[in-house]
């Protein structure tokens, strides 16, 4: 049943593997294809919404609506993933290092550039500051974690 996510336990396991899946057949790149993104796609949402069912019925009640944000998710890792940048996933934000030629795309999708931190970030629904002192990103990684997801390959000059 599980073509692509098999072995997945969790919602973080099953989005890691997705930016994977995605990354590698996404109809921008080299031997991908429409039809297996949207297979990928068809699988991630059948085991999203099952562990999100799962995750609901464990006593917990939760007013948060996970399903619009692994919509919106989705739907930026799909607009963003041919850019030529580095492309880091801290927590449940998206961080993107560089991509300055592709910043009219960026503030389409929803990102906001960080002057301080030198790069554009993206975070479902509103962000609320919940601190006044100012958080590196390397304080960030520590505390949440850190996956790259796309590195911003290397162009020589050829002479």
């Amino acid at each position: 049943m599980n073509r692509y996510f098999a072995g997945i336990k969790t919602v973080e396991e099953l989005r890691k593997r997705y930016r994977e899946l995605l990354k590698k057949y996404h109809p921008d790149n080299d031997g991908g294809s429409i039809e297996i993104t949207q297979e990928i796609n068809a699988e991630y949402d059948h085991l999203f919404a099952h562990m999100s069912h799962e995750n609901s019925t464990d006593g917990q009640s939760s007013t948060y609506d996970n399903k619009a944000e692994n919509e919106a998710f989705k739907e930026v890792v799909n607009d963003i993933i041919h850019i030529n940048a580095d492309i880091e996933i801290i927590g449940t934000w998206i961080w993107i290092h560089g991509g300055y030629e592709y910043r009219e795309l960026l503030k389409s999708v929803g990102f906001k550039f960080a002057p301080r931190k030198k790069c554009w970030c993206w975070h479902y629904g509103e962000y609320k500051r919940y601190h006044k002192k100012e958080v590196s990103l390397s304080e960030i990684r520590m505390k949440y974690g850190s996956q790259t997801v796309h590195s911003k390959s290397k162009q020589f000059a050829l002479d």
